[in-house]
């Protein structure tokens, strides 16, 4: 019997590898692809968003963010997350006066930091919207050097277990989510949006529902 030939052995090893990654990679874009065509990540338009409150990333207070939504789901022991009382927590039910975008991100995220450079710049055009983000799974320490050296000066929530992101179906960062007043989805972005995408989301947003046309 012939020895296998350890080149070609190798060379079949590569090929199966390689196909492998190409067929993940394609699963991924189909995916994302999708998510933005039926709502497959994210909320979808027309949805009320979660409640939550966190920890600010600038400030002192420890622990995961408050998912409960109501008396009931909290239980006794417990208060709801837009009850909760610390001065260092940020709730999202303070944000629903006016049009709110939130940007869902990763510490370890390569265009992430970019993505909320460009926030920046883009949220001092916008007064009258408020915006908020969320970093997930991150240190805290990570998170405040970041705030201070980038300059961002808009709220920074820290999502330590990532319970915000799996209640807001978050599984690409930066993830974007258009709230109109109230706490009700506009819609969600996946991925980066650069500065004329976002600021064209914004003044959307911030314009209000369509109404339809010969409504009063």
């Amino acid at each position: 019997m012939t020895a296998p030939d350890p080149k070609r052995t190798t060379r079949q090893y590569s090929r199966i590898v390689g196909v492998a990654f190409l067929i993940f990679i394609i699963f991924i874009g189909i995916r994302i692809i999708n998510s933005k065509q039926e709502g497959g990540l994210g909320l979808a338009h027309g949805t009320p968003v979660p409640k939550f409150s966190a920890p600010s990333a600038t400030g002192t207070l420890d622990g995961d963010a408050n998912i409960f939504q109501d008396a009931e789901q909290a239980g006794k022991d417990n208060v709801p997350a837009c009850q909760v009382d610390e001065p260092d927590a940020i709730r999202i039910c303070d944000f629903f006066d006016k049009p709110l975008v939130m940007v869902v991100w990763f510490t370890k995220c390569g265009n992430c930091e970019r993505q909320l450079d460009t926030v920046e710049r883009v949220r001092k055009r916008f007064p009258k919207v408020r915006f908020l983000g969320v970093e997930v799974a991150g240190s805290r320490d990570e998170a405040r050097k970041l705030v201070t050296e980038r300059g961002w000066g808009f709220p920074m929530a820290l999502d330590r277990d990532g319970a915000v992101s799996a209640m807001y179906n978050v599984e690409v960062g930066p993830t974007t989510f258009f709230i109109y007043p109230k706490g009700v989805v506009e819609h969600t972005a996946i991925g980066e949006l650069n500065e004329r995408v976002l600021a064209t989301g914004v003044e959307n947003l911030a314009r209000g529902p369509r109404r339809p046309s010969g409504s009063q």
